[in-house]
């Protein structure tokens, strides 16, 4: 009886110590990531999204192929950017394309990049906790990515 009890014991503290451990190296590696953000880098990305605008045109195209991603085929979806979204975001977006007060389109149609990063993200408040930070990530990528079209040095001409 007195076996079992010091091995249950130590198989006990053998568990805390494992995850005191763990707990540790969780704690270094966020410490590690927080460090190496840019987060000049990161504004300064953002400030330029500002400069670049799609029109109503262009706007209604990425809406349009965006709901067509969902369904193409898996060959297909391997060439192309990943856009993590769904038609319910996509139709949030589209409804705040007319109706946000803060990013919808300018009365000509046009809307810059900023815009559409911001209409993306509204939309992601919807997610689930578990998809909310890809998503969020996501849509910086894509927005970049439309950025880097634009300026003819993308991938992202599909959408």
């Amino acid at each position: 009886m007195l076996f079992l009890f010091l091995h249950s014991s130590s198989v006990f503290y053998t568990c805390i110590l494992s995850i005191i451990l763990i707990s540790n190296a969780i704690y270094t590696k966020v410490l590690e990531i927080i460090k190496s953000y840019n987060t000049k880098l990161y504004l300064l990305e953002m400030k330029e999204l500002t400069h670049d605008y799609i029109s109503e045109h262009q706007f209604a195209q990425l809406i349009g192929r965006s709901r067509l991603y969902q369904h193409l085929p898996k060959s297909e979806k391997q060439n192309i950017p990943l856009l993590n979204f769904n038609d319910t975001h996509i139709n949030t977006i589209a409804r705040d394309y007319y109706e946000d007060k803060n990013f919808c389109r300018q009365e000509n149609g046009r809307i810059n990049l900023w815009g559409v990063y911001n209409l993306f993200t509204q939309a992601n408040k919807s997610s689930y906790i578990n998809t909310f930070l890809d998503r969020n990530l996501n849509v910086f990528e894509f927005t970049k990515g439309i950025q880097k079209m634009l300026n003819a040095n993308s991938d992202y001409c599909w959408f």
